[in-house]
């Protein structure tokens, strides 16, 4: 695994309060309107054609990374927000379970609605389940958990996975702290710009490969973390 963190080492950061956590769901919750765009690259998020076709290329090639995974039959999809992956999961899952805290978020998402695919709207941070998954999928999502959080919550997602469960995972590379949205990045916050010119204040950790593959040993799972290239940062695991 290839180390790539452009952060200070954790015990330089200050730890993220419970009023930092809500300010980023409601800052998600009023982004939904407007969300897909960043990952269609359209509005203010169009970067012109070159840069919009290496996008569209390196989210190809995590795409068929995630088609090449085995999921089994019972998914779990943490923080699916719009649907932006989702899609390709329903077809290929026995039943999909999508968790997110935002109500808005999934109220976009076009496989909420159909029989085998239940939604929770639930605070990731503290969610339990007793079900137990073939694969937990989360996408845009392990950025905003704090460094001192990271642990505990790979060790949520051990535990709800069955043994020789898969998980994959994608995000971005420390280039997204350069988009049109961004107005600050600090520590383990990053200030962003919505289409209204209101602000907020997020969660935007950039974890290296070894961060990530340490906290996942620790809840043993082995995770292969690679990049596409410039943009994302993914990982495929399995339980042990």
């Amino acid at each position: 695994m290839t180390a790539h963190s452009d952060q200070p080492g954790t015990e330089e950061l200050e730890p993220v309060s419970e009023e930092q956590l809500a300010q980023q769901l409601a800052y998600y919750s009023s982004r939904a309107e407007e969300y897909d765009d960043w990952w269609l690259r359209r509005g203010s998020f169009d970067r012109g054609d070159s840069a919009n076709e290496r996008w569209f290329r390196e989210a190809g090639s995590v795409r068929s990374a995630l088609d090449s995974t085995d999921l089994g039959g019972d998914v779990l999809e943490l923080a699916p927000g719009t649907g932006t992956w989702s899609i390709h999961l329903a077809p290929r899952a026995r039943r999909l379970v999508l968790v997110d805290g935002s109500a808005e978020m999934l109220a976009r998402n076009p496989v909420a609605g159909l029989e085998h695919v239940r939604t929770e709207i639930a605070d990731l941070f503290t969610w339990e389940t007793a079900q137990r998954f073939d694969a937990i999928v989360f996408t845009f999502w392990i950025s905003h958990v704090p460094r001192e959080r990271l642990t505990s919550f790979f060790a949520s997602v051990g535990t709800w996975l069955r043994t020789g469960g898969s998980v994959f995972f994608v995000d971005d590379l420390p280039v997204a702290a350069t988009e049109p949205h961004v107005a600050a990045a600090t520590g383990q916050t990053m200030v962003r710009r919505l289409d209204s010119g209101a602000s907020a204040t997020i969660v935007k950790n950039f974890y290296s490969a070894d961060e990530l593959g340490e906290a996942a040993t620790a809840a043993g799972i082995e995770l292969e973390v690679r990049e596409s290239g410039t943009l994302f940062q993914y990982g495929i695991g399995r339980k042990r």
